[in-house]
């Protein structure tokens, strides 16, 4: 806890009420555009790219199966590796570019969300330095996952080419093949890009909460058309990481133990939290 708002919001005014919520800040929708255009994408088009060169070696190896026909196929996919790999050396301050900007953004809701709440300005309490930790966790695991991404695509690629020689499948089927294989990953990673732009929101949720002395919350569940059971019936339910509150009631809200999974935290999870201030 870096500073109490509890204390900050008895001092602002005389709150009448015990339980405070604040508004909830969920995960803008553009920002996972905004990070797939930025570190997912390039690697797409670079695999997309290849494809000419890599079906027009296929259809002449087709005619000449011969151990230099494979090798020659392997050296068109190889230099489309080179070119995503020269790539991925800028992914990393792509990738923080980003983050910061989501970050900025968070803050940006957090200190209003508080503020409406509670009549307390965090102008001069919260700065991006207090968020590094929660950066560089995203940051490091986004890097891992555009690496993953370019290379599922080119074991999909290397895979359909060279079942396609043994097989002495037509140059059509083979190509509409690799051209699936890219299509495949492009839908994987504008996936990935939404989900990490959720958690990046719900770990900042937590960091924020923490920062100001705040340990309880509410599940706010995302309205996904695909959503767990569980998380829906969450919706609305109040949690505490503080065992002294759990059990108790406030304001007819009863205050539950955490569940192991927190919004936001499972794959593809659209839910968020919204931090609710007690006060006793």
């Amino acid at each position: 806890m870096r500073f109490d708002l509890a204390a900050l919001t008895r001092r602002q005014r005389n709150p009448r009420r015990t339980l405070i919520p604040l508004r909830a800040i969920s995960a803008q929708a553009t920002r996972a555009t905004d990070l797939y255009r930025a570190a997912y994408l390039p690697v797409i088009q670079a695999w997309t790219e290849a494809l000419p060169a890599i079906e027009a070696d296929y259809a002449r190896s087709l005619s000449n199966v011969t151990q230099d026909s494979a090798a020659t196929l392997e050296t068109e996919i190889q230099r489309a590796e080179n070119t995503v790999g020269a790539f991925l050396l800028s992914v990393r301050p792509r990738v923080e570019r980003w983050a910061r900007q989501a970050e900025a953004w968070h803050r940006m809701r957090w200190r209003r969300a508080v503020l409406d709440a509670t009549s307390v300005d965090l102008a001069t309490l919260i700065g991006p330095e207090d968020a590094r930790e929660t950066l560089e966790t995203i940051i490091a695991r986004n890097v891992g996952l555009v690496r993953s991404v370019s290379d599922e695509t080119r074991r999909r690629i290397g895979d359909a080419v060279f079942r396609g020689l043994t097989e002495r499948r037509p140059s059509r089927e083979v190509a509409k093949e690799i051209r699936e294989a890219v299509a495949i990953t492009r839908r994987r990673a504008l996936r990935i890009a939404a989900d990490q732009n959720v958690k990046l929101s719900s770990a900042l949720n937590d960091e924020r909460r923490r920062q100001a002395g705040i340990d309880s919350w509410q599940w706010v569940h995302s309205d996904k058309p695909n959503f767990r059971p569980e998380h829906d019936a969450r919706d609305g339910k109040l949690y505490s990481e503080n065992s002294e509150r759990v059990g108790s009631e406030y304001q007819g809200k009863l205050v539950r133990k955490p569940p192991e999974d927190k919004p936001g935290q499972l794959p593809f999870c659209g839910c968020t939290s919204k931090a609710v201030l007690i006060l006793e």
